[in-house]
């Protein structure tokens, strides 16, 4: 994570909410060498956490619960992810996520979808 969010422009890094896992357990690393505020979800407390059940909904749709991730190439993951990634979002007034970072960082892009 600290690579990834190190390839990040500061504005685009300010913090990060985690679940309860003890895969999150050196959060503070982010904190002392990104600067970026790390907060937990209250276990058991989903409502309180839309933004990321919406996300674990629509990523159910390319990684159902059984697949082993294990055997998935990089090629198949990342392909994934930009399709994650250039589908327009009700809640980013129908532009996708990745017209939304851009728009953040003054860039103003149009996707044509054929």
């Amino acid at each position: 994570m600290l690579a990834v969010f190190g390839r990040l422009a500061p504005a685009l890094r300010k913090s990060i909410t985690f679940d309860n896992d003890t895969a999150f357990a050196r959060h503070t690393l982010l904190r002392e060498m990104r600067g970026m505020t790390t907060w937990f979800c209250d276990a058991y407390a989903s409502w309180r956490k839309g933004g990321i059940e919406n996300a674990n909904g629509r990523l159910r749709r390319w990684l159902p619960r059984d697949i082993d991730l294990d055997r998935l190439t990089d090629a198949e993951i990342q392909e994934i992810v930009v399709t994650a990634n250039l589908t327009p979002r009700k809640g980013l007034d129908f532009k996708t996520p990745f017209q939304a970072i851009l728009a953040e960082l003054g860039k103003d892009v149009q996707i044509r979808f054929a």
